[in-house]
C-alpha cells in the first residue's frame, strides 16, 4: 500500500512536522494503543485499593486544648517558694514533655482502666486450625528449651507486670499527639482511638490529670518549704537570743552603757571631719595645680591667656571682642588715611588701652588663684587639727567599742534573718491549700463524628490517580521494550527500505481467507493487495518484475498467506500466475488450496528429469492460478536442490510461460534456502508481522538477504496490521489508514 520509493520523502515530511506535535502524537499513540492495558491495570489496582481501604479499622481523633502560663491570683508574694512564671516557647515545650511523660500515662491508664480495651491491650491470637499440622507444635516445650529454639521464661510475676505496664504505656503514648499552636501558649492534646467516645474521654482525662498533677506538685513544694522553714526558725530564734544576751553582758562588763551614746556621736563626728578633710585636701590640690600652672606660664614668658580661668572670664572675652573690632577698623582705614593720620593715631591709642585693661584683668585672676590657694591650705590645716583632737579624745575606749559593735552587728544580723524566715513561714503557711495551676482547659474534647483515618474519599482518589499513573508508566515501559515495527516511517528509518504494502489483519472472518478474497472484492484486504500489486508493477520502469520471492525473518510472519493471496488476486485480475511452494520443510500452499496430497510437486520435478512442468502444476479452478506444491520425491538437502542448474532452468522456464511467478520460501534466519532463491528471483518481498517481529531480527535478516542477493530486496510488506490501532492512534503519518473510521465505508468487509 505504501508506494513511496524515496527515503528522503520521509525525512521531508518529518521536517515539516513540529517536534512538539510529534511528541504529543507519540504519547497519545501509546495511550491509545495500550488503552486496554491502562484501563485494566487502573481498575485492578483501584479495586484492590478500595477493598483494602474498606477493610481498614476506622480511627477517631479527639482534641482538647490547654492554655499554659495563665496569671494566677496572688494572696501573698511567695514566688521564691513556688515559681509561677511559665512564659515563652521553652516553658511550653517543657510542659508538652510533661504531658507526654510516662508517669502521667500511668495515672491515666489506671484511672480509665485502659488495660480492658483490646486496642491498648491486644489479646494473644489463638492458634488456628492449621496450626495443629505444624510439626513445630508436635515438639514439647521442654525439648525446645533444651535445644535452644525456645527461650526459657525466668521472669518473676513483678517483672511480668512491669513489662505488661510498659507495653500498655507504649501503646497509649503511640495514640497521643501533643503539639503547640504556632506562636502561642496553647497546647493541643489529640488522642486517636477506635472508639470515638473513648478518644474524647482520654483527651479530657489527659488535660485534667495534667492540671491535677501541677496542683499536686505545687502543694508538695509548699509543704516542703513550710516544714523546712519551721525547722530553721527554732535554730534562728535561739541564735538571736544568745547574740542579744552577749551584747548586754559585754556592755555591763566594760561599763559602756552610758558611754555608748556619746561614743556613737564622737564616732559620727570623727567620720564627718575625716570626710571634710579629704574634700579640703582635694580642693587645696586643685587650687595649687591651677596656681602652679599660672606661675609656670609666667616664668616661661608665654601668654597667660590660655589659662582656663582667663578663657572663662566674661570681661576678658568682651575686651577681646572690642580689640578685634578696633583692629579690624584700623586695618580698613590704614590704606585710606595712612599710619600718621590723627584718626589712626587715636585708634592705636584705643588698642593700647584695651590691651592694658586685659593685662590688668589677667593679673587680677592670677592674684585670685593665689588667694584661693592660701584659703584652701588654711582650711586643710584647721580640719587636720580638729581630727587630731577628736582622735585623742576617743583613743581610751576605742577597743571596747570595736568589740561591742561587732557583737551588735551579729545580733542585728540574727534578728533580720529571724524576721525574714518568720515572714516567709507565715506566707507559706497561709497559702498552703489554695494553690492555683498555671494552666487551664480552654477547650474540652468532643466526641468526633467522623473518622480521622482512613479518609476514604481522599485515599480512593489518590489510589485511582496513583493506579492511573502506574498504568501509564507500565504502558510506556512496555512500549519502550516493544521490539516490533509499526509504521512505514520506522521501516524507512531503521532498514532504509520502502514499505510496499500494509496488509490488514483478517479479523471476524468466518470463511477461509482465500475464499474471502473472492467473495469480498471491495474489502480492505483486497484494496491492500491491489496497492501491493501496483507497487510491484512500478518497481522497475524498464522491465516487468516477473519473479517475486516472498520471505520473512522468522516463522509465523504470514508470508505463505500473503503469497497465496497475492497469487490468487493477480490470477483473478487476468494474469497468468504460478505459485511455487519452496518452503520444503514446512509446506503450506497445498494445504491452503486443498490440493490432493498425492499430487506431484517441485521436488518431483527437480529430482526426476523425465517430468515436465505441465505434469506437476495444479490448477486453481476458482481463478486459473497454477500451483507448484512441494511434491513427494526424496532429497538430501534443500539448499543443494535450489542451487542446482535444474532449479535455475525451472525458474527461467516459468518466467517465460507466466506473467508472474511467486515463490514462497522458508524464513531467512531459520535456513539458508531463501538466500539461494533470492538470487534466482527478480525481486524479494520481505514480510514483517506488524508490531511483533523484533527490529534486530529483521535488520539481521535483511542484511543477510542483501548481502547474498546483491540488494534485490524490493521492499517491506507489513502483515497482520490492526487497522483500528494503526489509523486511530497515530501510526498513519504517511496518510494511509490515517482515519480508518472515516473512510471504512469504502470497503465491504
Amino acid at each position: 500500500m505504501y508506494e513511496s520509493t524515496d527515503k528522503s520523502q520521509f525525512t521531508d515530511e518529518a521536517q515539516q512536522t513540529d517536534n512538539s506535535e510529534l511528541s504529543l502524537s507519540a504519547i497519545l499513540s501509546v495511550i491509545g494503543l495500550r488503552r486496554k492495558l491502562i484501563i485494566s491495570v487502573t481498575l485492578l489496582i483501584s479495586s484492590l485499593a478500595v477493598l483494602y481501604i474498606y477493610q481498614l479499622v476506622p480511627r477517631y481523633t479527639a482534641t482538647s486544648q490547654l492554655l499554659i502560663g495563665i496569671n494566677a491570683a496572688k494572696v501573698v508574694d511567695i514566688e521564691e517558694v513556688i515559681s509561677g512564671g511559665m512564659k515563652g516557647d521553652t516553658a511550653v515545650i517543657g510542659e508538652m514533655e510533661v504531658i507526654k511523660s510516662r508517669e502521667l500515662a500511668h495515672k491515666i491508664i489506671a484511672h480509665l482502666h485502659l488495660d480492658q480495651y483490646e486496642e491498648f491491650n491486644p489479646k494473644p491470637k489463638e492458634p488456628g486450625f492449621l496450626s495443629q499440622f505444624n510439626p513445630k507444635n508436635w515438639i514439647p516445650d521442654t525439648w525446645k528449651e533444651s535445644m535452644g529454639t525456645q527461650a526459657i521464661d525466668t521472669s518473676t510475676e513483678a517483672e511480668k507486670q512491669e513489662a505488661h505496664l510498659t507495653n500498655l504505656t507504649n501503646a497509649f503514648l503511640g495514640k497521643i499527639t501533643v503539639s503547640q499552636v504556632k506562636r502561642s501558649q496553647v497546647i493541643n492534646i489529640a488522642v486517636e482511638a477506635n472508639d470515638p467516645k473513648l478518644a474524647a474521654k482520654i483527651a479530657n482525662e489527659v488535660a485534667d490529670q495534667y492540671i491535677v498533677g501541677q496542683l499536686q506538685a505545687k502543694f508538695d513544694a509548699t509543704k516542703k518549704a513550710t516544714d523546712w522553714l519551721n525547722d530553721q526558725l527554732g535554730d534562728l530564734k535561739q541564735k538571736l537570743e544568745n547574740s542579744e544576751r552577749a551584747v548586754e553582758n559585754y556592755r555591763k562588763s566594760h561599763n559602756l552603757v552610758e558611754i555608748s551614746k556619746g561614743t556613737g556621736v564622737t564616732q559620727q563626728q570623727l567620720s564627718e571631719i575625716n570626710s571634710q578633710l579629704i574634700t579640703a585636701r582635694a580642693q587645696r590640690a586643685e587650687a595649687e595645680a591651677k596656681y602652679q600652672q599660672v606661675e609656670a606660664i609666667s616664668r616661661s614668658g608665654q601668654d597667660i591667656d590660655s589659662v582656663a580661668e582667663v578663657l572663662n572670664s566674661g570681661l576678658i572675652s568682651s575686651l577681646r571682642s572690642q580689640e578685634a573690632e578696633v583692629q579690624r577698623r584700623y586695618s580698613e582705614m590704614l590704606v585710606e588715611y595712612g599710619a600718621r593720620h590723627p584718626k589712626m593715631i587715636q585708634m592705636q591709642a584705643e588698642l593700647t588701652d584695651i590691651k592694658d585693661k586685659i593685662g590688668t584683668e589677667v593679673k587680677k585672676i592670677a592674684a585670685g588663684l593665689r588667694h584661693s590657694l592660701d584659703v584652701a591650705r588654711a582650711r586643710e590645716g584647721s580640719l587636720a587639727s580638729s581630727l587630731n583632737q577628736m582622735e585623742s579624745k576617743t583613743a581610751g575606749n576605742s577597743q571596747a567599742e570595736v568589740d561591742l559593735r561587732a557583737l551588735e552587728r551579729e545580733a542585728t544580723a540574727n534578728k533580720v534573718l529571724f524576721e525574714t524566715f518568720l515572714g516567709r513561714f507565715k506566707e507559706t503557711a497561709s497559702t498552703q491549700g489554695i494553690e492555683q495551676a498555671d494552666a487551664r482547659v480552654i477547650s474540652f474534647a468532643e466526641v468526633p463524628l467522623d473518622a480521622s483515618f482512613p479518609k476514604k474519599n481522599l485515599m480512593i482518589t489518590v489510589s485511582v490517580i496513583g493506579a492511573l499513573f502506574f498504568a501509564l508508566f507500565l504502558a510506556f515501559i512496555i512500549e519502550m521494550l516493544n521490539p516490533g515495527v509499526r509504521s512505514p516511517e520506522q521501516v524507512s528509518q531503521l532498514f532504509n527500505l520502502t514499505t510496499l504494502g500494509i496488509i490488514p489483519k483478517a479479523t471476524n472472518i468466518k470463511i477461509p481467507v482465500l475464499q474471502y478474497l473472492l467473495e469480498k472484492p471491495q474489502s480492505s484486504l483486497v484494496e491492500a493487495l491491489n496497492t501491493l500489486r501496483i507497487s510491484l508493477s512500478l518497481l522497475n520502469p524498464d522491465s516487468d518484475v516477473k519473479c517475486v520471492l516472498i520471505s520473512s525473518a522468522v516463522p509465523g510472519e504470514g508470508k505463505s498467506t500473503l503469497a497465496s493471496l497475492l497469487a490468487r488476486h493477480s490470477a483473478a485480475a487476468g494474469k497468468k500466475v504460478v505459485l511455487v511452494d519452496a518452503d520444503l520443510r514446512r509446506p503450506t500452499i497445498g494445504r491452503m488450496f486443498d490440493v490432493d496430497k498425492k499430487a506431484l510437486g517441485l521436488t518431483d520435478l527437480l529430482m526426476n528429469h523425465s517430468q515436465s512442468v505441465e505434469d506437476v502444476l495444479v490448477n486453481d479452478t476458482a481463478t486459473g492460478l497454477k500451483l507448484l506444491t512441494r511434491g513427494h520425491a526424496a532429497f538430501i538437502n534443500p539448499s543443494d536442490l535450489f542451487a542446482s542448474q535444474r532449479m535455475k532452468a525451472l525458474i527461467e522456464q516459468l518466467k517465460e510461460q507466466f506473467d508472474l511467478v511467486i515463490i514462497d520460501s522458508a524464513p531467512i534466519m531459520a535456513v539458508p534456502d531463501s538466500r539461494i532463491l533470492a538470487g534466482l528471483a527478480d525481486k524479494t518481498l520481505f514480510v514483517i508481522n506488524w508490531d511483533a517481529t523484533p527490529k534486530k531480527v529483521v535488520a539481521s535478516a535483511i542484511h543477510i538477504l542483501n548481502k547474498d542477493s546483491h540488494n534485490n530486496v524490493a521492499g517491506i510488506v507489513l502483515q497482520k496490521v490492526n487497522l483500528e490501532q494503526y489509523g486511530r492512534y497515530g501510526y498513519g503519518e504517511s496518510g494511509y489508514y490515517y482515519s480508518y473510521y472515516r473512510y471504512k465505508q469504502y470497503y465491504t468487509s
